[in-house]
């Protein structure tokens, strides 16, 4: 039996989610509490091994627990033992039809992940850590036109970190949406701020599967669309012709959200003996992957 956690997280301070010895990680962190509350050591799998600044708020986390702890007393329990920038929303136990032990990487039906930029001159310390402070307006209606390039099948080489190991590119994406958001201030606080351009403007992207620093470098690709440096067009010439030197700059990691690891429901899904190892999981660095 796999108990799943649900987890959310401020990743400012940790490097990246995968343990690394001497270095605080999301995975070490989380790994410490549980061997507290299991009284011995437990290792434990992820749907995603976020980069260093990158926060999450739906990863999902699975292990085989070795005490019989009511699900909500794993979640009351890591509540009290894990530092204020981890915190788990909820536990449930997850079994595949012949014995063996879930990878929440590998039975997933994709991740949403969500950027923020703000596009004020002034910035807002209390939500500073989860955005990236472009203090520039940008036009949303083109970095949209742009954006509906990117979705359906297609083979995205150019939007990959260098020293991304997977063996193939491709990759498919189901969503990709960019608004104009509210900001958390009371419109008409600031003096300096534009009026009549959005304070805030996100990214949100559903895809199956995501290669190293994809999501980051579309939305550093779209930026430079909404700031009128290139043409919306340009995103499918790069698709059908990959060139990393042609996309964008690869967006700062703050302003990037694992907002959810979507599983199958029912479960088990009903293609569960057929689902293999996805492409985004091929060996990978311990870090900077998203």
């Amino acid at each position: 039996m796999t108990l799943l956690l649900r987890l959310a997280y401020d990743g400012t301070d940790f490097h990246g989610f995968a343990r690394q010895e001497g270095t605080r990680t999301v995975q070490g962190v989380l790994e410490a509490a549980l061997a507290e509350l299991y009284q011995g050591p437990l290792r434990t799998r992820a749907a995603s091994r976020t980069d260093a600044g990158v926060h999450a708020l739906g990863q999902l986390v699975g292990f085989e627990p070795t005490l019989p702890i009511p699900e909500r007393g794993v979640v009351l329990g890591l509540t009290s033992k894990l530092p204020r920038d981890v915190g788990v929303l909820g536990a449930w136990t997850c079994e595949l039809p012949d014995g063996r032990a879930v990878d929440p990487r590998f039975y997933n039906d994709g991740k949403t992940y969500r950027y923020r930029i703000r596009c004020t001159p002034h910035r807002v310390p209390t939500t500073d850590r989860g955005e990236w402070h472009l203090a520039r307006p940008l036009d949303v209606a083109a970095m949209q036109a742009a954006a509906a390039a990117f979705v359906g099948e297609h083979d995205f080489a150019g939007f990959r970190a260098s020293s991304c190991q997977a063996q193939t590119t491709v990759r498919t994406i189901l969503a990709v949406e960019v608004a104009a958001a509210t900001p958390e201030e009371p419109a008409g606080l600031s003096t300096v701020a534009a009026s009549d351009s959005p304070a805030i403007v996100t990214v949100t992207v559903r895809g199956e599967a995501f290669l190293q620093n994809m999501v980051r470098i579309m939305v550093g690709t779209l930026v430079e669309v909404g700031l009128g440096r290139r043409a919306a067009g340009q995103i499918a010439e790069l698709l059908t012709r990959p060139d990393r030197r042609r996309a964008g700059r690869t967006a700062p990691p703050q302003g990037l959200t694992l907002v959810e690891v979507h599983w199958p429901d029912p479960w088990p899904p009903a293609d569960w003996q057929s689902r293999a190892r996805r492409p985004d999981e091929e060996p990978q660095p311990p870090a900077d992957l998203v």
